[in-house]
């Protein structure tokens, strides 16, 4: 039950600092803050790993997947907390949307192509792979900021969330972003982390 509370904390807390950042003065600084709070998130997750499993499961779905992946955590544990993170995103998005008019004005000009979004995506879900496999391997938390930072550092402002598709979904709901837009980049990015996890799998196997 606790690692089912935690990815649902984790995604209300992206997702709100995704939508308030989306707020921001300047775009520089809504980066930041997502990233800032992302390598936050991703040291606290830490806390809970073990030999046997890594904690960094609850940190969102593309962490998810790269660790089930390479047998890091368990698909049956996995579901749930993947299906808690995207409702709990979206309840926000929801709540947001209705509010919309009191948040005041948002950073976004335009919404992204569909390419944009898949190129991103793509590019993003590699790395969050290599990211989450290599803190779980033991390296610095503060690399889970890197995605965050390489979501917001390409592109459109409105692909800030793509390291995190359960908060994508929720600034979708929001109407920050466009289904098709969000449905492209939460496929790529999913993509991308399959691809970066095998990649990993093949260059350093995992012993039995």
């Amino acid at each position: 039950m606790r690692p089912l509370a935690s990815a649902a904390l984790h995604s209300a807390v992206l997702t709100l600092t995704a939508l308030v950042a989306l707020r921001a003065a300047d775009p520089a600084l809504a980066v930041a803050a997502v990233a800032a709070v992302a390598g936050l998130l991703a040291w606290y997750a830490t806390l809970s790993s073990t030999e046997e499993a890594s904690g960094l499961d609850v940190a969102g779905t593309l962490p998810g997947v790269a660790l089930g992946l390479v047998r890091r955590a368990s698909w049956g544990n996995l579901l749930p907390m993947l299906a808690a993170q995207a409702v709990v995103a979206v309840g926000i998005g929801a709540a947001a949307k209705a509010f919309e008019d009191d948040l005041g004005p948002t950073l976004l000009v335009g919404s992204p192509s569909l390419a944009a979004a898949g190129a991103v995506g793509l590019l993003v879900g590699v790395v969050t792979a290599w990211v989450v496999l290599a803190v779980d391997g033991n390296g610095p938390a503060a690399l889970g900021a890197v995605p965050a930072l390489l979501s917001g550092g390409l592109g459109s402002i409105g692909l800030l969330a793509a390291f995190h598709p359960a908060a994508t979904l929720g600034l979708a709901t929001a109407g920050m972003l466009t289904w098709p837009v969000a449905g492209t980049l939460v496929a790529a990015a999913l993509a991308g982390t399959v691809l970066g996890s095998y990649a990993v799998s093949l260059l350093l196997p995992q012993q039995e």
